[in-house]
């Protein structure tokens, strides 16, 4: 069981500077990160930035995981309570952060709206999504590594 990989995302919209939601970004990283930024448009033909980090590295997804645990305190056990909503069919593990408060300074889960994405791969052997969630369950509980 491990965490394969996580990824952090977030949408600038036209109306938003692409340094502040950068800086959202860098609230919930112990450590420097390089983003990658690419230009789409939105429903309507607006334009937008999607801003992504990618960690595959072990030591910098455990740190990244464990910190952001920790940012997380006592939202941990809202997130154990929806896991099961919160895995897709490729165990992936899907967290959303307020995107205005984390450029705060503050980590506050959310449910849907403008956010900071995490996704976190999780890799079972079995792959069976009752262990994955079993593993996650564990993994936000104790922290990872």
């Amino acid at each position: 069981m491990k965490i394969e990989r996580i990824t952090v995302s977030a949408v600038v919209h036209s109306t938003e500077d692409r340094e502040k939601v950068a800086e959202a970004m860098a609230t919930i990283f112990p450590f420097e990160f390089e983003i990658t930024a690419t230009d789409a448009k939105g429903h309507f033909g607006n334009p937008l930035t999607y801003l992504e980090v990618v960690l595959t590295k072990k030591k910098q997804i455990k740190d990244f995981w464990n910190n952001l645990m920790n940012l997380l305190g006592d939202q941990r056990k809202f997130l154990i309570n929806t896991i099961d909503e919160r895995i897709d069919d490729q165990g992936v593990l899907f967290i959303r952060i307020d995107k205005q408060k984390a450029y705060m300074g503050e980590v506050e889960l959310i449910e849907g709206g403008d956010s900071i994405v995490i996704k976190a791969k999780i890799v079972t052997y079995p792959a069976k999504r009752q262990k994955i969630i079993e593993y996650a369950k564990e993994f936000i509980e104790k922290g990872y590594g």
